[in-house]
């Protein structure tokens, strides 16, 4: 009996397999944490990217129609695939500088699934001069993780950008 205890001990061929189960479920755990946080990182980094782009197609125009700001809102949509678009929405206003005080004043506002840009006005302060004026665009995302596992609940991305019109003084949305 004794020999046999002995020789069980010294016996090692299957410590890799013992091993390997008590490690796989944690090393399971750390690759979906790390697919999950990823994923996260590339959804806040797609919500900045929309915004920007709006903002830069919004202020490449002289005058603009609600089409035309329609058509853009697509094409910053088309920035955050493969995540799905319709967890994002989009606000955009213009806020103009009053040509005596330089107040500033919004303008218009445009939106995509009911974004808005929150506190135009205040945000404006200070980032221009009387008759000019400068694009705000707020990109809010809704993201839920794929599995519950590390990261819980749905995460809201908000990316606000803030541009100044190339070609004019004003964007005039008509």
């Amino acid at each position: 009996m004794i020999t046999f205890i002995r020789s069980f001990l010294k016996n090692t061929m299957a410590a890799a397999a013992v091993e390997f189960a008590l490690t796989a479920p944690l090393m399971a755990v750390c690759l979906v944490g790390v697919v999950e946080v990823s994923n996260y990182i590339t959804a806040v980094r797609k919500v900045t990217s929309a915004a920007h782009t709006a903002a830069d197609l919004i202020a490449q125009s002289t005058d603009i129609t609600s089409s035309e700001l329609s058509v853009l809102f697509q094409a910053s949509r088309l920035v955050i695939d493969p995540l799905d678009d319709s967890d994002l929405t989009l606000g955009a206003a213009s806020v103009r500088y009053d040509d005596d005080t330089g107040d500033p004043t919004e303008d218009w506002t445009g939106s995509y699934n009911s974004g808005s840009v929150s506190n135009s006005e205040t945000q404006a302060a200070n980032l221009g001069s009387a008759g000019e004026s400068v694009i705000i665009v707020t990109a809010t995302y809704s993201y839920t993780p794929a599995f519950d596992l590390v990261l819980s609940g749905p995460y809201t991305i908000s990316e606000t950008a803030i541009t100044r019109p190339r070609y004019a003084d004003y964007v005039g949305l008509y």
